[in-house]
C-alpha cells in the first residue's frame, strides 16, 4: 500500500525522490524493508546496475527493457559478462525483469 509514511521512510533511509520512492515500494509489492534494500544494495550513483552471466539473459533483460520503454546503457564487461546500466528510477523495474529472465532460463534447462 502507498502512503505517504511509507514514502517518506523509504526517502528517509536512501535519499532518493518521491517519485524513486514510490516505484521502489510499487516493486516491492509494498515492503518498505525490501524497498530500502533494493535501493541501497547498490552503489550511490545516480545508476544502478546488474550483471548478466549469460548471452541469452542479457537478450531477454535488453528485449525486456527496450519493450518497457526504459533508458539503459549495456556494456560487455572484461569477464564476458553484460552489465545493464539504468537510472535510479528504474531500478527496481530492471530486478524484476533479470528476476523474470533468470526464471525464464531455468525453466528452459
Amino acid at each position: 500500500m502507498l502512503t505517504p509514511d511509507r514514502i517518506d521512510e523509504i526517502r528517509r533511509h536512501t535519499g532518493v525522490s518521491a517519485i524513486d520512492a514510490i516505484h521502489a515500494l510499487v516493486m516491492a509489492d509494498g515492503n518498505v524493508q525490501r524497498a530500502i534494500g533494493d535501493l541501497n544494495n547498490h552503489t550511490r550513483s545516480g545508476n544502478r546496475a546488474i550483471i548478466a552471466a549469460t548471452r541469452e539473459s542479457a537478450q531477454r533483460i535488453a528485449a525486456a527493457l527496450i519493450e518497457a520503454g526504459l533508458w539503459f546503457e549495456c556494456e560487455l564487461t572484461a569477464d564476458s559478462r553484460w552489465r545493464f546500466c539504468v537510472a535510479l528510477g528504474a531500478y527496481s523495474k530492471l530486478l524484476a525483469l533479470s528476476s523474470a529472465a533468470a526464471s525464464e532460463e531455468a525453466a528452459a534447462a
